[in-house]
């Protein structure tokens, strides 16, 4: 069965949807939303061609169009309205400080039903300083408290370890594609003791959360030879967890089989996708998603000396050493350009110093894509757009494992 993966743009954050059909079916039969977030100040508007609405100020157009696609796909499930699984990778608030809005009603009150949800690390790591309602951590701790008379979360929230063996979510369709939970190992615990913070010293917190990342695997149906099409999901996963997830891998599972595609840890940041784990993985494509804002250390995460000069020029080195080819790229309405771009900093401080990068042929899928001119007045906005990948899918929607098709909108 086909699945679709759609990295939906949250400016400077995450938040994939996945939704499992059976050959043939219009419907889905399963969704998996994992995180959804976007730190603040980094919110990057949709452009109008997706459906966004012209009117309104970045943060706002964007939400209401990362709703709006969420409440599209859950309403249109056999199940309507009922998600299997909502997974939280971490306590970073880019990666759950839109769940409020998007879950709960005017009264604060589930929207959807749940089925399940997992998270790393305890409930008081969830701390959503700008909002009254804690709806993660009232959602960790309290998820009846949530309840509406059509919605409720079905089972208790469960604290998923980043150790142990791969985990596949949907136990009941052996043989068919899938979602597994995978060994990060080595992460730390939950703990903000002074000993933890003085061997992490640097953004103590945000890296002992980023070590804690629950990292995915989509693996799709065999194709005639037995191969099978991979999805990695990283979260915010470090350098030291790929290493784990290599030393773990005794299967094989995370090797590429017939195509693999990668979407990237830590927003494309120098932390993460090291030189050894594209070497491990050695993806078809990169998925990237980032937005506009500038941390603590004046930089981005993706830099003109972190993203172009390392992580792109040692994927380049690892697609020549293994001949692997050029994605294809089509779009389910109409020919899609060959010329799409991503978007980077220049090693700067200054906002002025983002700018595009011409990406045909790179295979790089950056949510954060482009400037739009503002009409009628003298400055450019930056937008962003979503990117949806299908598996096991020709590009005129028949079911055929091993297939693939990226559009974007």
């Amino acid at each position: 069965m086909p699945v679709k993966v759609v990295f939906l743009n949250v400016g400077q954050g995450d938040c994939t949807l996945m939704t499992f059909y059976e050959p043939g079916a219009a419907k889905a039969h399963a969704a998996v939303l994992l995180d959804c977030g976007s730190k603040p100040g980094g919110e990057v508007a949709p452009r109008e061609s997706a459906g966004a609405s012209a009117t309104g100020d970045a943060k706002r157009r964007m939400t209401e169009h990362v709703k709006r696609e969420i409440d599209k796909c859950l309403m249109d499930l056999k199940n309507p309205g009922v998600l299997d699984y909502l997974i939280i990778s971490h306590p970073d608030e880019d990666h759950f400080n839109l769940l409020e809005e998007i879950f709960l009603d005017s009264e604060h009150q589930l929207r959807y039903s749940v089925k399940n949800v997992w998270h790393s690390m305890s409930s008081v790591d969830y701390k959503e300083e700008r909002s009254e309602v804690r709806f993660v951590e009232t959602l960790l701790d309290d998820p009846n408290s949530l309840a509406s008379p059509d919605h409720s979360v079905e089972s208790d929230p469960v604290l998923k370890p980043t150790q142990g063996d791969p985990e596949m979510l949907f136990p009941n369709l052996p043989g068919t594609p899938n979602l597994y939970h995978l060994n990060a190992g080595g992460a730390l615990p939950s703990s903000r003791d002074s000993a933890t913070r003085a061997k992490y010293v640097h953004s103590a917190k945000e890296k002992i959360a980023n070590l804690n990342s629950l990292v995915f695997l989509v693996a799709g149906a065999p194709d005639g030879n037995g191969q099978r099409q991979k999805v990695l999901l990283m979260a915010d996963a470090l350098k030291v967890n790929e290493e784990c997830l290599i030393k773990n891998d005794s299967n094989g599972l995370l090797k590429r089989e017939k195509n693999l595609w990668l979407k990237v840890g830590h927003h494309g940041s120098k932390t993460s996708t090291c030189k050894a784990w594209l070497d491990y993985v050695t993806p078809d494509g990169l998925f990237v998603s980032t937005g506009k804002v500038i941390f603590a250390g004046k930089s981005a995460t993706c830099t003109d000396s972190n993203f172009n000069a390392e992580l792109l020029k040692n994927w380049e080195d690892v697609r020549t050493r293994h001949n692997i080819p050029e994605p294809k790229v089509t779009s389910q309405k109409k020919p899609l350009k060959r010329h799409w771009d991503y978007t980077y900093q220049n090693n700067t401080a200054a906002l002025s110093g983002f700018v595009n990068r011409d990406a045909t042929g790179k295979g790089v899928f950056s949510t954060f894509g482009g400037e739009r001119f503002a009409t009628g007045k003298a400055t450019t906005e930056w937008t962003g757009r979503d990117w949806i990948l299908w598996i096991d899918r020709t590009s005129d929607g028949s079911y055929k494992p091993g297939a693939y098709e990226i559009s974007y909108q």
